[in-house]
């Protein structure tokens, strides 16, 4: 396999992961992106888009402290582009949304 069949392999994978988010198929989902989100966060990369699929996934499966250290990694991160700066806008909502359940949920149970 050449180098350019190697990397066309590794996009294809992420792809589907999120095409995997987009199904809601979460569990699928988390499976096929942690060996990326690992190796983005060994080696510093930045990619958005990635991060935010996961961290959807996460919230969906009810890992929050999974996507609460997801979305601190996002938001450290400086979006390069419009879709970037989208995805992080969404996910800043999803954080607001989450804590405003959290704090209905503790508030209810008093």
């Amino acid at each position: 396999m050449t180098k350019e069949e190697k990397l066309q392999a590794f996009a294809d994978k992420m792809k589907e992961g999120f095409k995997l988010v987009s199904e809601k198929r979460n569990e699928e989902a988390i499976e096929t992106l942690k060996p990326f989100v690992e190796l983005m966060k060994k080696s510093g990369g930045e990619h958005i888009r990635l991060f935010v699929h996961y961290s959807l996934a996460q919230i969906r499966t009810g890992d929050f402290n999974g996507f609460l250290e997801t979305y601190e990694a996002v938001r450290i991160m400086k979006a390069k582009t419009e879709e970037e700066e989208r995805l992080k806008e969404q996910l800043d909502g999803f954080f607001t949304e989450l804590m405003e359940q959290l704090g209905n949920a503790s508030g209810q149970s008093e």
